[in-house]
């Protein structure tokens, strides 16, 4: 059954879903794993019917800028001086988040998907969370300290340009609730595919 679960079903770009994560997604009261999420996001870049001013970037650049990775290869390539990945030619640009509720308790794996927008259209920060609002002090201090070097990530590559997003507030938007603890997942993969910065999915 080991064997089974650890079955390599859907190969993506940034990582692949085995059996047993697909099973834990779908299942009732089931989780939506990270690789599940990053093979969503990578469905939605490929085959829905986006606008190009609007760019959905993937975990593993959330993960750098979070760490202050300022540097990495991987932000120096999407966060580009030119071509597709010019950041300050887009109107939308949305980070996917995930959030360790019980960090201290290692028999406690659960955690929370939501999505954060650089709303450059709008000149603002956008919270989009199914579960919470700004009035829960674990969001607001997850969501804005991702912010803050989002901000310092953008300074690093873009000193230059006219687009500057420092100044920009955030706004916790008011999104509609899941009724249950662990539908996260899809909802941010709505958000994500849906939200530009004045519907809420």
């Amino acid at each position: 059954m080991k064997e089974l679960k650890a079955t390599k079903i859907i190969q993506c770009d940034a990582t692949y879903i085995d059996l047993g994560d697909l099973a834990e997604s779908v299942r009732p009261l089931g989780k939506m794993s990270k690789n599940v999420v990053a093979c969503g996001i990578d469905f939605i870049n490929r085959h829905m019917d986006m606008s190009p001013d609007k760019t959905i970037m993937q975990y593993t650049l959330t993960c750098k800028i979070w760490d202050g990775d300022f540097h990495h290869k991987i932000l120096r390539k999407h966060f580009a001086a030119h071509g597709d990945f010019k950041l300050t030619m887009k109107k939308c640009v949305l980070f996917p988040m995930f959030q360790e509720l019980a960090p201290q308790d290692p028999h406690d794996k659960c955690g929370h998907h939501y999505a954060i927008c650089l709303d450059l259209k709008n000149q603002r920060f956008e919270v989009l969370d199914s579960m919470r609002s700004e009035a829960d002090a674990d969001l607001t201090m997850h969501a804005e300290y991702f912010i803050n070097n989002l901000k310092e990530t953008w300074t690093h590559h873009y000193e230059h340009s006219k687009v500057q997003i420092r100044h920009f507030p955030i706004e916790y938007v008011a999104t509609t609730k899941q009724g249950n603890q662990h539908d996260c997942g899809f909802h941010m993969l709505e958000y994500l595919a849906k939200w530009e910065g004045r519907r809420v999915p």
